[in-house]
């Protein structure tokens, strides 16, 4: 590991922590904007949990005459899974995802609901588009928004298993109860609106691309402790590494990930050694086994 004027700089993760918070605020506008002025007025449904706080706001008034807000919902919901996360996740991770939520439930109650087009499908189709415009930025910058994204991961950790069709099933049953209760035309709209939001995620941030992950530290012992406990993918370790100018002993560590994960491991590295040596280099093909999320 070079010891020169650019190596002995140290990594800007204040200019990087203004960057996320930046994106986390910007996601709460674009998904303000794409309820209030779009979905919330059409009664179609975003995915998610923001999804699921459109329709429970809903039923909560019709039903059962109690005035909740989307913005206090989504707050509420998340409120246990940021707990989960601060515990399973990290406190790094969890504190990005909890401005994200935050955001967005500031900039629901501050924009105001306001009708721009009365036709559904356009309503869907700009309202979704704002929405996962938002998302996909946050993980670009290496946030989470906070709901499924957090379910999917702990699930993954703790079991090991495939979870990438965990938010189908929620919006699935978000769509399954806004159409027996709201009628059906409504729902198929919401499916417009959902596609739409993933397509919009995916132009941002491709789950799908690979990134290798390259990783040179003096703390190997706090950095291995983190990755067997809470990272699923196999590390290569390369040890008797030292410096050459200083001479000290390192190791590296090198792992691929789905760029939709290489937020929570660079939270992971940071919080084992916030002076670590990460390279992060896209992977054109693969060959061999790779668990997916």
């Amino acid at each position: 590991m070079l010891k020169g004027k650019e190596a002995t700089e140290k990594p800007d993760f204040k200019a990087t922590s203004i960057r996320r918070i930046g994106a986390a605020i910007l996601y709460g506008m674009l998904a303000s904007i794409g309820i209030n002025f779009f979905l919330v007025p059409a009664k179609v449904y975003s995915s998610g949990i923001t999804g699921l706080a459109q329709l429970l706001s809903k039923i909560l008034t019709d039903y059962i005459h109690l005035n909740l807000s989307i913005s206090t919902l989504i707050l509420l919901l998340n409120l246990p899974l940021v707990f989960l996360s601060w515990k399973k996740l990290g406190s790094s991770f969890t504190c990005y995802s909890l401005i994200s939520v935050i955001a967005s439930s500031i900039f629901l109650k501050i924009v105001p609901v306001m009708t721009i087009t009365t036709n559904p499908l356009v309503a869907a189709i700009f309202g979704g588009g704002l929405c996962g415009m938002g998302v996909g930025i946050c993980l670009r910058y290496g946030l989470s928004t906070g709901g499924v994204d957090i379910i999917a991961v702990v699930i993954q950790l703790a079991t090991g298993r495939k979870v990438g069709q965990l938010g189908f099933l929620v919006n699935g049953m978000i769509l399954i109860v806004a159409g027996f209760l709201y009628g059906w035309e409504l729902a198929l709209y919401s499916i417009i609106a959902i596609y739409v939001n993933a397509h919009m995620v995916d132009f941002f941030h491709t789950r799908q691309q690979k990134m290798t992950v390259t990783i040179i530290t003096k703390k190997s012992e706090e950095l291995e402790e983190a990755l067997t406990s809470k990272f699923i993918h196999g590390v290569t370790v390369i040890d008797h590494g030292y410096g050459l100018y200083t001479k000290e002993p390192v190791k590296m560590y090198i792992t691929v990930v789905s760029k939709y994960e290489l937020f929570y491991l660079e939270a992971l590295v940071q919080e084992a050694d916030s002076k670590a040596f990460v390279n992060v280099q896209q992977t054109t093909d693969l060959v061999g086994n790779f668990r997916q999320i």
